[in-house]
This record gives C-alpha cells, structure tokens and sequence, in this order.
C-alpha cells in the first residue's frame, strides 16, 4: 500500500480528500501546515506521493514545501492542489503535477496513479 503526505490548511478539504485515498486502499498521513509536513516527512521514508494545496495560509507554499521535502531527500512525486484560476506552470518541478480544483475521486485517484 502506498502511503500519502496530504496537506491542507482547511479541514473539510482535507477530511474530504483523505477520505477518497484511504477509501481507495492508500494510508493517509494528514498535516494541516507546511511546518507540520515537513515534520511528517522527516520521520516517515515510507511516503510514496506528497498532496498539498498550493496556498497554505501559514509559512511556505506547497511548491516552496516541496521543494524544501526534494532537498532533504524525500524524493517522491507530488500533487498540487489548487482553485487558482492560473496555475504557477513556471514554479512547477518536472516531478510535481498540478492538480485544479475542485477534482473528484476519479480525477485524483488518476493523478496519483499516473504521476506516481
């Protein structure tokens, strides 16, 4: 089973999305913030995919996130989550997607399959 890193600062969008990856057989290990996540993954080698939303209202975005998780060697693909009407394509990293919402359970579940 793969597990994934889901970052969301909003709580519905969160227990929304977990809800769809644990339902289609992944483990979920949630984080509210940047700071939170990068915590997780420290301590956790086994994530296989990273899901975060873009605009994270605290600390790093979730492409400054990312990159942050890259450079200290966790080098798994990641999803990024936006409502942004014009995603930062320039930001992106060739192993990051982007992922605009709203999605639903087969959209993501397709991102995360293709991507990772």
């Amino acid at each position: 089973m793969k597990t994934v890193l889901l970052v969301d600062d909003n709580r519905d969008v969160l227990e929304v999305t977990a809800f769809m990856l644990e339902d289609a057989g992944y483990e979920v290990v949630a984080a509210h913030s940047s700071e939170q996540a990068l915590q997780v993954a420290s301590v956790r080698p086994d994530i296989g995919v990273v899901v975060t939303d873009l605009n994270l209202k605290q600390g790093m975005s979730g492409i400054e996130m990312g990159k942050a998780m890259h450079d200290e060697g966790l080098k798994c693909p990641m999803i990024v989550m936006s409502g942004d009407c014009e995603p930062p394509w320039e930001e992106l990293q060739s192993w990051m997607r982007y992922l605009p919402k709203p999605f639903d359970r087969k959209t993501l579940l397709a991102a995360i399959t293709e991507h990772a």
